[in-house]
């Protein structure tokens, strides 16, 4: 079961497959070109239900096996092992996969004092960091110009199943990633593909490596992985062949070699380069269909101008069309993609089999045999991969120390970031069966068991901040910035925020689980009956010496300050009080005055922030003309999960000398918000020229689809203590707005 015998450690290690070279390999005519149906080879669709019929056996087997292929994987100390080495920065699988990949094959160019790359589908950048140190150690004087393409991890519409949110490779690298004028990186966005094309294309053709690493989820349907990812596996190809130098290499994952669409691309691929090789690195995980198509010698795209162009130009609009008709497809070829599937599913089979019949045994059985063979599969990795230690590599890293940053995906009490995201999102094919059946109260209690299973419910925050804390250097000095408009980024409108850089993600999934679902009626959850926030400290933080304080209540329709439970506080608490419309707002003539906004009652949503963003942005451009040194601002915002929103609190912050931020009190009601409070107007330098920024992003004209996205750099939004503010603040109270809306369904459906 466990051989340890040096021809079992070599063959690990050597899983490929060479495609043989045939003369008669040629380009079909163009008329054979989405000419047929879509078609099927029988006896390779036998291997695809031989396979599937394999897999079925682990549709039942829940989170339990996922933790259990884990620990079984031979390659499970390789990373340990590197890290006793060398330092990247950013050590995955992924990285230990395309760096055996890079010490297998011949990718990069010899002889050359410089090459480009690029990396589709790469975050979070694995791949960009294990050619860095491979560069490093085997081609030290070699410049490298990199640029790489991923779903925007910073695009708060992607879902959080899709998206890679890991940043920390991303961030301090972003002037290389292109997410083009959508924002989003998505390549299946017709529009964008064209984008990334030309952006490519303005490398003249200088890239002789592009790597694609591309997947979907296909948990719900494991038994069509190949079909449907297939066509972005087909536009990861025509990208690379459109942009590929003479010469080039090309890798693509790669699943199953079943479909018709996938037949025809290899196919294509056989005839454009000199050579391809279908290999399974050591270090990807046995039980799974991955393999990476290797493809060396790209004979060029003026060979195949016409024909990519073609393929290209008339792809998405044929329908159920097959790439080729199977009459133009070499017999020969056929027999070597039959023998290449056969190949990998027995490799697959195998492991399997090997993965059940562990499974069912007791760990005590083979767990030091085990044990020993992580140990040797891990040094054998490193002697294959001349993997040597060397403290000159981090002066060599693609960033410096001082540029890394926290990582929204990451909760201090769970450090496992994989176990976090399996014990939040459960992704296995058994819990997504279950969940397309659950009732509402069993999704409810589903909910609260996975939030109390990844967060802590100790509430550290909740006595904290009550002091006032001086506005941050960082802040001041990227507001003297003269260029606000470059700051300006629009792209695809968000229909829902599925993702956060301002939060854990894994929260706002299972907020999104509940909080949308039409079961969630016009509850307790929305009626503030009573005041939210502990009067108490509100009144510490405003009160000063001087009783010609002044408290006006900010409106945005008459009377809505009626439903507002802290503002009859704060009238009692002051001697003078009044309220006006944003548009009407006097300056007092005597002492200070403080401004309450509170836009949680602009709308009877538990979603306001992504409809409310534009509003409360005309609301503050009013208001910051009206005020005047010392003078305070109170906002109330439900939410603080979009860059726009944030970097619309960072610029507000920039005027003022302190603030502080209170979450509701314990026990709220899941819609109430984050009061901020922002004491002593400076009246700085950029005052008049950010109400002019501000009006001037107020008047862009956008068609429908698009908005404006972000209007503070995320790279100055992130990376300093402003962020790791926003960041504690948000998780907090994205928590505590959960618990709310769980125990008020619980009560409703009669759980407590």
């Amino acid at each position: 079961m466990f051989d340890l015998t040096e021809v079992s450690i070599n063959s690990s290690f050597d899983q490929k497959f060479t495609f043989e070279k045939k003369k008669e390999w040629i380009l079909p005519s163009h008329c054979s070109i989405y000419h047929e149906d879509v078609w099927v080879i029988n006896s390779i669709t036998e291997l695809k239900i031989k396979l599937n019929h394999i897999k079925s056996q682990l549709n039942d087997k829940g989170e339990l096996w996922l933790q259990h292929t884990c620990k079984i994987n031979k390659a499970g100390y390789v990373i340990d092992y590197i890290k006793s080495k060398i330092q990247p920065e950013i050590l995955t699988q992924a990285w230990c996969k395309f760096y055996e990949i890079l010490s297998t094959f011949s990718l990069l160019p010899e002889g050359v004092e410089s090459f480009a790359s690029a990396h589709l589908c790469e975050a979070p950048g694995a791949f960009i960091s294990a050619i860095n140190y491979f560069l490093h150690l085997h081609h030290p004087d070699v410049s490298w110009e990199w640029s790489a393409n991923t779903l925007n991890p910073y695009y708060e519409g992607h879902n959080i199943r899709n998206v890679i949110v890991d940043d920390r490779l991303i961030f301090p690298t972003l002037k290389n990633w292109y997410f083009g004028e959508s924002d989003t990186g998505d390549i299946n966005d017709p529009d964008y593909l064209k984008n990334l094309l030309l952006y490519l294309g303005s490398k003249n053709n200088s890239i002789s490596l592009i790597t694609a690493d591309g997947s979907i989820n296909c948990l719900h349907d494991p038994s069509e992985q190949e079909l449907i990812t297939s066509e972005l596996h087909f536009k990861e190809t025509l990208i690379a062949l459109l942009s590929l130098a003479t010469k080039g290499t090309f890798v693509l994952k790669q699943f199953t070699f079943f479909e018709c669409l996938t037949i025809s691309r290899m196919y294509l691929l056989n005839c454009v380069f000199e050579e391809v090789h279908a290999f399974k690195p050591f270090s990807s995980k046995a039980g799974n269909s991955e393999v990476y198509i290797v493809c060396l010698g790209y004979l060029g795209v003026e060979t195949f101008k016409d024909h990519l162009f073609k393929v290209f130009a008339e792809y998405g609009s044929i329908g159920e069309k097959a790439l080729y008709s199977l009459s133009s497809i070499p017999q020969s070829f056929i027999e070597q993609i039959s023998a290449c599937s056969e190949y990998f599913l027995a490799l697959q089979k195998q492991a399997i089999e090997e993965n059940l019949q562990l499974y069912s045994m007791d760990t005590s059985l083979y767990e030091e045999k085990l044990e020993n063979v992580k140990h040797a599969y891990a040094s054998h990795y490193l002697r294959k991969c001349e993997i040597v230690g060397d403290d000159t590599y981090p002066s060599a890293h693609l960033f410096s120390v001082k540029k890394q940053i926290k990582t929204s995906f990451h909760d201090k009490q769970n450090k496992n970031c994989k176990l976090m995201f399996y014990q939040a999102i459960g992704e296995t094919f058994d819990n997504l069966s279950k969940l397309k059946i659950m009732s509402w109260k069993e999704n409810v209690l589903d909910v609260d068991r996975r939030l109390n299973l990844c967060f802590s419910t100790n509430r550290k925050r909740a006595n904290q901040n009550l002091e006032l804390i001086p506005l941050w250097k960082v802040v001041i000095n990227r507001m003297k910035s003269k260029s606000y408009q470059n700051w300006l980024l629009t792209g695809k409108k968000i229909i829902a925020i599925e993702n956060s850089k301002f939060c854990n993600p894994y929260l706002i999934h299972l907020w999104n689980r509940i909080s949308f679902n039409s079961e969630v009626k016009e509850k307790s959850y929305r009626a503030v009956k009573h005041c939210p926030f502990d009067i108490e400290n509100v009144m510490c933080l405003l009160k000063e010496k001087s009783e010609d304080i002044c408290i006006t209540f900010v409106s945005n329709s008459e009377n809505d300050f009626i439903d507002d439970p802290l503002w009859s506080h704060l009238k009692e608490n002051f001697n003078r009080f009044s309220s006006f419309s944003y548009s009407e707002i006097e300056t007092q003539s005597y002492g200070n005055q403080i401004l309450y906004v509170n836009s949680t009652l602009w709308l009877d949503s538990l979603h306001q922030e992504i409809t409310l963003k534009n509003h409360l942005t005309v609301v503050m451009s009013h208001i910051i003309k009206k005020l005047k040194i010392g003078d305070h601002l109170i906002i109330c915002v439900q939410s603080l999960l979009m860059r726009y929103t944030v970097g619309l609190i960072f610029l507000i912050m920039s005027l003022f000398d302190k603030f502080v931020c209170l979450l509701p009190t314990p026990g709220a009601p899941a819609a109430c918000g984050q009061l901020w409070i922002f004491k002593n107007f400076q009246n700085p330098a950029w005052t008049e020229r950010l109400v002019i920024y501000l009006e001037t992003i107020l008047k862009i004209d956008l068609i429908e689809s698009k908005e404006v996205l972000q209007i503070v750099p995320i790279s100055s939004l992130c990376g300093s203590l402003f962020y790791e503010f926003i960041l504690e603040l948000n998780n907090e109270h994205m928590q505590q707005r959960l618990r709310s809306l769980t125990i008020c369904e619980k009560n409703e459906i009669k759980l407590l």
